[in-house]
């Protein structure tokens, strides 16, 4: 599943587009304030706002010489439309419950890569970074099973297979002296899910 553009895989692109613009704000937009935000043409949104507007799924306004658009969030599918709008962000409350309520809490736990910035598609891995405590082996049974019940769950969730790079403390160290790619990837995107900051983690100081 695309989680950062779930709309496009079960809508026409332009339909989507819109209703994640009025699904995003409560703030009356006129057709071409869509169009805009949706990146897309004016005409082919109008096209998708009459239609909406029709099956009472949005509402038209009058204002002055145009008219403002609003989703209906009265109407039986808005709440529908709302969770699908905001499925990156169900996804990363259902990782930070999950992970609260492991047995071996981890030293720090976050989303980064495609998902965390939000530009991932269909194919993309969710990629979550986990640093094992100090005293817990990579074998350590409780550990081993907690973040191979991740992996089944975000697979369940999603659709998409978890890209778990997992760290011990004590190997943070060289992390911080080498710097590789995906340190900075880490601190530029990373959403936080449990445990110490980014910025405590990876601090050099």
């Amino acid at each position: 599943m695309d989680v950062s553009r779930p709309f496009e895989r079960m809508l026409p692109a332009v339909d989507s587009a819109v209703l994640i613009v009025l699904a995003g704000s409560s703030k009356p937009r006129t057709g071409r304030e869509v169009a805009r935000l949706a990146e897309r043409s004016q005409p082919a949104v109008q096209r998708i706002l009459d239609r909406l507007v029709e099956h009472g799924v949005v509402h038209r306004s009058v204002a002055g010489r145009s008219h403002t658009y609003t989703l209906n969030r009265a109407h039986l599918a808005a709440g529908a439309i709302e969770e699908l709008a905001n499925l990156r962000l169900a996804l990363f409350a259902r990782l930070r419950e999950e992970i609260g309520g492991w047995v071996v809490a981890p030293v720090h736990a976050s989303v980064f890569g495609s998902v965390a910035r939000g530009d991932g598609t269909a194919e993309s891995d969710i990629d979550i970074f986990v640093v094992r405590p100090k005293g817990t082996s990579e074998d350590h049974p409780d550990w081993r099973r907690q973040l191979d019940e991740l992996s089944d769950h975000v697979l369940a969730w999603t659709g998409n297979h978890a890209g778990i790079a997992e760290l011990s403390e004590q190997d943070l160290a060289l992390w911080r002296g080498n710097e590789p790619p995906v340190v900075t990837e880490i601190r530029s995107d990373a959403v936080e899910l449990a445990g110490k900051s980014v910025r405590e983690l990876l601090r050099t100081s």
